[in-house]
């Protein structure tokens, strides 16, 4: 063969290899809404689990999914539906759609994209919703795999991230959580890349995305912070930090808070967040829940989870004080969050937990550590056993 020849046959590989983990995401993310789309009729607004409860307030569209009985009270995506209809909150009927959960409405991104997508026709938003979120899910995927072929790692590695329980199950309700997620982790592998602008960006997204998404620009601010400490002593070294650094801390600071104060001003008074309890307790809640949900396997599969939860915590904790870097700060920060957060078995753990994973599987690749790897690989496998252990998900 031709070294021409060679070199082609080298080029195709590399791409297949870019390609390959996009393709069994995509492949796992179409099955899934297939399924579900069958289930629901051929009707896209299944996915975004209207109920009955709350429809008045909703104002679902003509000949949606509505859910009855024990499921009339629906799920989260039905409030991001009627924010995406009026991402500015410009009429009170958009307030009011929130219900007692005004604190949704901190979440911008993802309606605002989803009403970009959708050119502001409401009849589109049901696709919009559930395309902005399998976008982010692949683009995720695709980024990662680029990143780790540029620091030498297999490309595969990005099926860790991309098939975590997380981003599927997130996207087959309509959440902000993939949106959130990947922008948050996007943005902290930008800047420990230090490209500023990217990451800047992202971050932006990632605070409007979810509002605890703003420990990863406290990481951030953390790594310049003892950076700056330890080189105080070498003439312009601080000042050199804090000038590449500040675009990364003003700009998503700036729209997170600027946000928040227009929100406020829009209800007329401080709105309170989704709440926190003691530091863990949420996880004994959770396996307890878990324990008495009506499949026991089901139950299994969220206890097993919630307890990759607390080793890739653990582990997190361990890798920061091996390595002080962005991304150690990053995990056990979003991990603390977790640990201290509400969240329902199944749909909150898995998608609160997503950056935290992620974040653990680039320190894991960095310091070659088999126990994080090991986690990540873990937590990413959980889903193929999702058709199995989890009735009502993936229908069989």
């Amino acid at each position: 063969m031709t070294p021409g020849g060679a070199t082609l046959d080298s080029r195709c590989r590399q791409i297949l290899e870019l390609l390959l983990p996009v393709l069994v995401v995509g492949g796992v993310l179409a099955a899934a809404i297939g399924v579900h789309l069958h289930d629901y009729g051929g009707n896209l607004t299944g996915f975004v689990q209207f109920g009955s409860y709350f429809a008045k307030a909703t104002r679902p569209p003509h000949g949606a999914v509505v859910l009855s009985g024990s499921s009339r009270y629906g799920y989260d995506g039905q409030f991001y539906y009627a924010f995406a209809r009026d991402p500015l909150l410009l009429h009170d009927s958009t307030l009011k759609s929130f219900g007692g959960e005004a604190f949704r409405s901190w979440r911008v991104a993802y309606p605002a994209v989803a009403f970009l997508l959708s050119g502001g026709q409401q009849q589109a938003l049901p696709a919009a919703l559930l395309a902005v979120n399998v976008a982010v899910v692949l683009a995720l995927t695709a980024a990662f795999a680029v990143y780790a072929r540029r620091r030498g790692w297999s490309p595969l590695w990005a099926l860790a991230v991309g098939l975590l329980p997380g981003f599927l199950l997130a996207t087959l309700r309509d959440l902000t959580d993939p949106l959130a997620a990947a922008t948050a982790i996007g943005g902290l592998l930008a800047w420990n890349s230090r490209r500023r602008v990217l990451a800047a960006s992202l971050l932006t997204f990632a605070v409007l995305g979810r509002e605890v998404m703003i420990l990863a620009v406290v990481a951030v601010a953390l790594e310049v912070g003892i950076g700056a400490w330890r080189s105080r002593t070498d003439e312009g070294a601080v000042r050199r930090r804090l000038r590449d650094a500040w675009p990364v801390l003003a700009v998503p600071t700036a729209a997170f808070i600027c946000w928040q104060v227009y929100v406020a001003a829009r209800y007329g008074t401080l709105l309170q967040g989704a709440g926190t309890t003691k530091p863990f307790v949420t996880f004994i809640y959770g396996i307890r829940d878990a324990s008495r949900l009506g499949s026991s396997s089901s139950g299994a599969w969220d206890i097993a989870y919630e307890l990759l939860i607390l080793a890739a915590t653990a582990a997190a904790v361990l890798s920061m004080r091996r390595r002080l870097s962005v991304l150690s700060i990053g995990a056990v920060l979003l991990a603390l969050s977790v640990a201290i957060g509400r969240f329902s078995p199944i749909w909150g753990d898995t998608r609160d937990s997503l950056p935290v994973f992620a974040l653990l599987l680039v320190i894991g690749l960095e310091n070659r550590s088999r126990l994080n790897l090991s986690i990540c690989v873990a937590a990413a496998a959980m889903t193929a056993l999702i058709p199995v252990a989890i009735p009502g998900i993936f229908p069989a």
